[in-house]
């Protein structure tokens, strides 16, 4: 009982909205709770929140003090919470955290009651398991198939479910197959190899041949050449071809000249195999690319072959296949600044006059293909500047409103995730002059990163001093004269990396303003002297941006001063980048990056040149980076001017 009026207790108190310089003291005392909870001192978090009884921010240390008591909070007291504070950004969490404590604990009724039409997989089983404890089962077995259906394992709360589903007799074979596929495409072969005993047995030496071709595909399709022409060959063969074709277009090509005519394909089988082998052939630039592409069937041959028969018509300098190429996309597809850049480029290779009208149309655009264009033209980068000023009566109607408040409580007490979740939710019911003074307010605080979400959000795009602000401006200049590295191009590098969001975390473990991976971080600490203490530093600016800027001047040594191609290591690394120089040594800039073979470093280089530029005009200088890197030769750029 004694617990229960202490979280009733908690649930007490009115948030009223107070200026942020009136705070510090409160900001201190939540910001040790928030540590407290971090630690799992739980009677500390306690006294933190009897000690903020009206501050705005004390659900959240309320939320943690749930989170790690959560299977001992009372059930009306954790619904009345979860009811009351249903739109903040610890809602979902704590949510799904105590309705799977509910199954853990087999409180089968409550999680009934509760669960809702849930996608967290934990628990979806969870429910499941209560629904086949309460005898529910109408319905549950299309809903147990879809959670089968994944190319990896499932957790193991599933199993109970899934004992059931398969005592009602299931997988079907066709179901088996599925998952066996799916298994196989995202590289599970250890489950591939689990899930064929679910298929027939007398289909089973099909799934070895399977698992056999994902892991030795050569060897697998020369054996290939002996199996009779069944549906179960003709679809593993073709498989195995269009993965090989990937990595060895060439291998794959060799193996169909014999394989396509040992099989009866259906015409849209055989068209799929050799769109994909001819894709990848133009992805490796071959000279017979433009050709194989043509040789596919009209039907199969959708943007992404026009793209890469233009860009292996061009790698080869045969402008006139490139303009071919463009002109058989859709209209929709030809008015891409990618294309309309490439056309005038083509055009104007082939020395015709419709080349000025095509540079003409494009160079008054702010962007990458524009500034290209521009220059093309000998004229001035067209940037025209749109200045926001500040609205009072606006202002002060979002500071009195309680969930932008909480925005900016969230970001000065260090908790910038749940602040850009809230300001999600907030931002859906405010108009583009409301959002586009929220842009002011943050960046007033130097919180860069949501001031460029939200100008996005309002569609002011062209207010460049906010969408491309001089965040750690001190530090840059300094570490980039350090360097040797071109400050334009570490702020380009910078913006279009995390768009200045210092804990900026990538899939792939990639921290900070300069997303850099721990190891390259550690490595460059090593050589430089520089401060690294773990990959948590990282998301601190003075720690992440000596590091990255030390980076890229070693990029910029190894690759003689060339920015497009330190641009392009940092992106894709530096072997591959070596590996596309000693591949194309000859080719154009421009046409060196639009063929790169990674799309991500393909559309990445582009926009750290772009961003380079508009960071130049930030600077007060002439722009020199894009153009004189990516149009060597072309002289001088004309400056910067407002082209409308």
């Amino acid at each position: 009982m004694k617990a229960r009026i202490i979280f009733v207790a908690l649930l007490v108190g009115v948030w009223a909205p107070i200026a942020l310089a009136d705070r510090e003291a409160e900001r201190e005392t939540f910001r040790q709770g928030w540590q407290a909870a971090k630690r799992g001192d739980q009677p500390a978090i306690v006294k933190a929140i009897s000690a903020l009884p009206d501050y705005p921010l004390t659900p959240y240390l309320q939320f943690e003090l749930f989170r790690q008591r959560i299977d001992r909070v009372p059930a009306d007291v954790m619904t009345q919470f979860l009811a009351r504070y249903r739109d903040w950004s610890f809602h979902a969490q704590l949510e799904r955290s105590w309705l799977r404590s509910l199954g853990e604990r087999e409180d089968f009724d409550r999680l009934l009651a509760h669960a809702g039409d849930s996608n967290d997989t934990r628990l979806r089983c969870h429910v499941a398991t209560a629904r086949i404890r309460r005898g529910q089962t109408e319905g549950l077995e299309p809903v147990l198939r879809e959670l089968w259906l994944v190319g990896r394992s499932q957790p193991d709360v599933c199993d109970e479910p899934f004992s059931w589903w398969r005592r009602q007799g299931n997988p079907d074979a066709g179901t088996a197959w599925h998952r066996f596929r799916l298994a196989l495409n995202a590289g599970e072969t250890d489950l591939a190899r689990y899930l064929r005993r679910y298929i027939p047995s007398d289909e089973r030496k099909w799934a070895d041949r399977w698992v056999a071709m994902a892991q030795r595909p050569h060897v697998t399709l020369r054996q290939a050449r002996q199996w009779r022409d069944l549906d179960y060959a003709r679809l593993m063969v073709g498989w195995g071809l269009k993965r090989l074709a990937r990595s060895d277009w060439e291998a794959a090509g060799e193996f169909w000249q014999s394989l396509g005519r040992h099989f009866e394909w259906p015409d849209r089988e055989r068209a799929d195999i050799e769109r994909d082998i001819a894709l990848f052939r133009a992805v490796a630039l071959d000279a017979g690319a433009v050709a194989a592409i043509d040789a596919v069937p009209e039907a199969a041959r959708d943007q992404q072959m026009r793209a890469w028969r233009a860009r292996a018509a061009m790698a080869q300098g045969r402008w006139d296949e490139v303009l071919a190429s463009i002109e058989a996309m859709s209209l929709r597809e030809q008015a891409d600044s990618r294309w309309r850049y490439w056309r005038g480029r083509a055009l104007a290779e082939l020395q015709r006059p419709e080349a000025m009208v095509a540079f003409t149309s494009l160079s008054t655009e702010a962007h990458y293909h524009g500034f290209l264009a521009a220059s093309h033209l000998g004229q001035p980068l067209s940037l025209c500047e749109q200045t926001l000023q500040a609205d009072d009566a606006v202002q002060r109607r979002l500071l009195r409103d309680a969930e932008f408040e909480r925005v900016l409580e969230l970001f000065e007490v260090g908790l910038p995730w749940h602040a850009r979740r809230t300001w999600r939710h907030l931002s859906r019911r405010l108009i583009d002059r409301e959002i586009e003074q929220a842009a002011l307010i943050a960046a007033g605080q130097g919180w860069h990163h949501l001031s460029i979400l939200a100008l996005n959000q309002a569609g002011r795009r062209q207010a460049y001093p906010w969408r491309f602000p001089m965040a750690a401006k001190g530090t840059v200049l300094a570490e980039a004269r350090r360097h040797g590295v071109d400050p334009a191009l570490a702020y380009g590098l910078m913006r279009a990396e995390s768009a200045m969001q210092p804990d900026a975390r990538s899939s792939a473990g990639a921290l900070g303003l300069l997303q850099l991976m721990p190891g390259t971080a550690r490595a460059v600490a090593r050589r430089q002297g520089l401060r690294y203490d773990g990959s948590e530093s990282l998301i601190d600016p003075e720690i992440n941006v000596p590091l990255g800027i030390a980076h890229l001047g070693e990029l910029f040594r190894d690759f003689d001063g060339n920015w497009v191609r330190v641009a392009a290591a940092y992106n894709a690394g530096a072997n591959a980048v070596e590996r596309w120089l000693d591949e194309r040594p000859e080719t154009p800039p421009d046409v060196w990056i639009e063929t790169m073979p990674y799309y991500e470093t393909r559309d990445y280089v582009p926009k750290v040149l772009a961003f380079a530029t508009i960071y130049e005009w930030q600077l007060e200088r002439q722009p020199q980076l894009l153009i004189g890197q990516v149009m060597p030769g072309s002289g001088p750029a004309a400056g910067f001017a407002c082209s409308p």
